[in-house]
């Protein structure tokens, strides 16, 4: 992979904001506009919003979206950059790490391209993650809705008629257990601090694991959850999912089964120990 590029005259750094905003986007312009208009239309105004580009083909597309935003924000006193990727990663992983590299604020919050935040998402995040001094990431509720024809297809198969995952998602209280069995956290409602995402660049030297290929969110959270650090439910809908048509958690195959085990199991298994062998003598 060769050294990131910029995509534009997009770069400033000037003071350091409190919230860093990354996304990471693909050959979707007309979703990433949607996606930076509800960045926009935040109340909270302390942030800089980083985009990361995973080289989409159509490079002029995607410049002219972030040309329109970068006006849209600097008019607004909200810093914008982005990035672009010299080639395609194939997921969402390498992007956030380069976006997170280039990131000054205090805390980390994602939102994928394909969804939007209600206008109250960084304000009532970072009002939970500063109530106390122990919670190093917050998460939020979500809304999911059908965004397109095939996608309602592709769910129709997976769930049934009368099954579709639509409407609002109840929340899940922070449960390092649970997250070895399942994952309630969704990336777009996540926000962390940025000095908790490099103890965890420096306990297992990498961030957002690169060589996953699906299931890179759950695998950071429960990471999060093995290494001791706490997180909290921002018991509020903030975050409005849209399922797709292209979306890789739709069309992609289940052929990776993100590993979780327990803390002693991890543990080992970064010592080099056979835990299959270990478990079966």
């Amino acid at each position: 992979m060769e050294p990131l590029t910029t995509t534009g005259g997009f770069v400033k750094h000037t003071d350091y904001p409190r919230v860093s905003v990354v996304i990471s986007t693909y050959n979707r312009p007309a979703l990433l506009e949607r996606a930076l208009a509800s960045v926009h239309a935040q109340t909270f105004t302390d942030f800089e919003v980083i985009v990361v580009d995973d080289h989409t083909p159509d490079e002029d597309a995607m410049y002219a979206a972030l040309e329109k935003w970068d006006k849209a924000f600097t008019d607004r006193g909200v810093e914008m950059f982005a990035l672009r990727l010299s080639e395609n990663s194939g997921y969402q992983c390498m992007p956030k790490n380069r976006g997170i590299e280039q990131a000054r604020g205090d805390y980390i919050a994602y939102l994928d391209d394909d969804n939007t935040w209600r206008p109250d998402h960084l304000a009532k995040c970072v009002a939970s993650i500063e109530s106390d001094f122990s919670t190093d990431l917050v998460y939020s509720r979500l809304c999911y809705h059908i965004g397109d024809d095939k996608a309602r297809e592709y769910l129709i198969k997976a769930f049934g008629e009368n099954d579709l995952p639509t409407g609002e998602m109840p929340g899940v209280p922070w449960n390092p257990t649970r997250l070895s069995f399942a994952n309630y956290v969704d990336t777009s409602t996540l926000m962390h601090s940025k000095g908790a995402f490099w103890q965890l660049v420096k306990k297992d030297g990498f961030g957002w694991d690169e060589s996953l290929r699906r299931f890179g969110d759950w695998n950071l959270v429960w990471r999060f959850a093995v290494h001791g650090m706490r997180g909290k439910l921002v018991d509020d809908i903030t975050v409005d999912y849209y399922w797709s048509g292209d979306s890789m958690q739709l069309t992609r195959p289940l052929v990776e089964i993100p590993v979780c085990f327990n803390y002693a199991q991890y543990q080992a298994q970064k010592a080099g120990v056979d835990i299959l062998s270990t478990s079966e003598s």
